[in-house]
């Protein structure tokens, strides 16, 4: 029999270039996918088209102009909670609700839980109605792991090409609601009580600001004021949660990415997906235990921003050593019930497994996309792996209209971030603001 090459035929070389392309195609007749950022890439203008289905959209024109760029990494093995929350989490399958109001209700009962600790739903079906808002209250427990914090943040006001104006100012909160260590005396049925305090510059330094958040969804939080001049406490109207924080391009609702009250929104699940979110620490970081509580130990690498790097090509507000890494996300969105709150909608990034926020899309009520947010959270341990909670090391607020930025970082030397110190109730009256002041 003569031998034929297999590739001398016509015929069987069309063969071969069909069952090629049908191979490059694959099973579904769809073109292959571009391929995504790997670990060790530099996600940057020559590249930012890999990242379109991984970014939320107001983030990827400023690494398609080279604002923006950022290294790839793989999430770290310690990226899991202690296993005092992890357990807590578990036990509460089945226990809470999501009622017509959209408060979080203990299941057959329809009361508010005093003391919740862990994730109220560690279990949420995409199809539930309800998905988003239980997503919402995932992430708002995930918060409160500590019993307390006190700690010193700076926010920077940022134009393209430097920093305009500083501030620093110390936060303290009590949680009551949920905590590490279990429930505690609360004889005014609050979740969480908080002070801050201004450092500097002098024109702040000494005035403080305390609010009570109660427990009770149709109750509005209590504010106090104090300022050093008059020497006495006022107490103040509710905030609306759109008002500038300090006159930044933070609103009141905006740290940690969201902190408004729930109940106050009407909750939508956009959908679930892998996103590209930001890690900035080059290593984990662990609690330290200390005479009363933990401290946070320094990061061997400290986040360098865009205003102190020499010759950086990019926005000031952005920081150049900020990594980026592959997370299950699930995206949802946030319309506030008031029709004076000044986000029409909000649009926010919730991590699946850990529950905690990595960007906000806040749009204007002209449907405009006003700020665009990103928060760096770390997930910090102690070295027994029993009490974790999440760290914000960085919250970034673009403001897409007016070309500008606020950026929130931890105060970087000598005012180390503590947890668990055990703050006492006493202490957030305005009978006590009145003698700090003094």
């Amino acid at each position: 029999m003569k031998a034929v090459s297999v590739l001398g035929s016509r015929g069987t070389r069309r063969a071969v270039r069909i069952l090629t392309l049908s191979l490059l195609l694959g099973a579904t007749g769809s073109p292959l996918v571009a391929a995504e950022p790997q670990p060790g890439d530099t996600l940057n203008q020559e590249n930012w088209q890999q990242a379109k289905s991984l970014l939320p959209e107001g983030m990827l024109p400023r690494f398609a102009d080279g604002s923006y760029q950022a290294q790839i990494v793989s999430p770290p093995t310690t990226m899991t909670w202690g296993s005092a929350f992890t357990s807590a989490s578990a036990a509460n399958a089945d226990k809470f609700e999501v009622d017509a109001d959209g408060a979080l209700v203990v299941k057959g009962t329809k009361t508010v839980p005093p003391f919740l600790y862990g994730t109220p739903f560690p279990r949420i079906d995409p199809t539930d109605p309800q998905a988003a808002a239980k997503v919402i209250y995932n992430f708002s427990y995930t918060l409160m792991q500590a019993d307390d914090v006190d700690r010193s943040s700076v926010l920077h006001w940022v134009v393209p090409k430097e920093v305009q104006n500083q501030v620093e100012f110390r936060t303290q909160l009590l949680f009551q609601g949920a905590r590490f260590s279990g429930p505690i005396t609360n004889p005014d049925a609050t979740l969480r009580k908080g002070i801050i305090s201004g450092i500097t510059p002098a024109e702040i330094f000494g005035v403080m600001i305390l609010e009570w958040v109660y427990l009770d969804p149709k109750k509005w939080n209590s504010l106090w004021g104090y300022v050093p001049e008059l020497r006495r406490v006022r107490q103040l109207p509710p905030f609306n949660g759109s008002d500038s924080l300090f006159g930044s391009d933070l609103a009141h609702d905006d740290p940690y990415l969201f902190s408004g009250k729930v109940q106050y929104f009407t909750w939508k699940l956009i959908g679930t997906q892998d996103a590209l979110v930001p890690y900035s620490p080059a290593s984990p970081q662990f609690l330290v235990r200390e005479d009363s509580g933990y401290s946070l130990e320094e990061p061997k690498e400290p986040i360098v921003m865009g205003w102190e790097k020499a010759g950086w090509p990019g926005k000031a507000w952005w920081p150049t050593t900020l990594r980026l890494m592959k997370r299950p996300v699930w995206v949802i969105e946030a319309t506030a019930k008031d029709a004076q709150y000044e986000y029409g909608r909000q649009v926010l990034w919730i991590d699946r497994e850990l529950h905690v926020a990595y960007y906000k899309e806040a749009y204007n009520r002209a449907g405009q996309l006003w700020r665009m947010l990103l928060n760096s959270v770390t997930v910090v341990r102690t070295p027994e792996g029993d009490f974790s909670l999440a760290q914000p090391d960085l919250t970034l607020s673009v403001d897409e209209l007016q070309q500008r930025a606020t950026v929130e970082l931890p105060a970087k030397k000598n005012r180390p971030t503590r947890f668990n110190v055990g703050l006492q109730d006493v202490e957030f009256t305005s009978t006590k603001l009145i003698e700090r002041g003094k």
